[in-house]
């Protein structure tokens, strides 16, 4: 019961560690949303005239898909992960409980 608790504890503190590494990771995607954001304004400055304004309007619009598409998949894994920890509390519970009943 023990060696099966403490797997689950370690899985557990795996999940929370993945679920850090991802956080960290969507700060990066929001920094380099800012960053293409930031080149997009500086192209405008530079560049003038109808065809820059279609051009501008374009990119931003591939660069606001793209950034839905990657908050998406980076929300779904992020259910995965909570899903992931739920799972293994709900474990960590019925072992408890399993263990205070006699089962074991």
């Amino acid at each position: 019961m023990e060696k099966e608790k403490a797997l689950l504890e370690k899985q557990l503190e795996q999940a929370l560690q993945k679920r850090r590494n991802l956080e960290d990771v969507q700060i990066g995607l929001i920094e380099l949303n800012r960053e293409k954001a930031k080149i997009l304004m500086h192209f405008s400055d530079a560049w003038q005239g109808n065809q820059a304004y279609t051009t501008i309007a374009k990119l931003q619009d591939e660069m606001e898909a793209e950034w839905r598409e990657t908050r998406k998949n980076a929300n779904a894994l992020e259910d995965q992960l909570l899903e992931e920890q739920r799972q293994i509390r709900n474990q960590l519970e019925r072992l408890e409980e399993n263990n205070t009943n006699g089962a074991y």
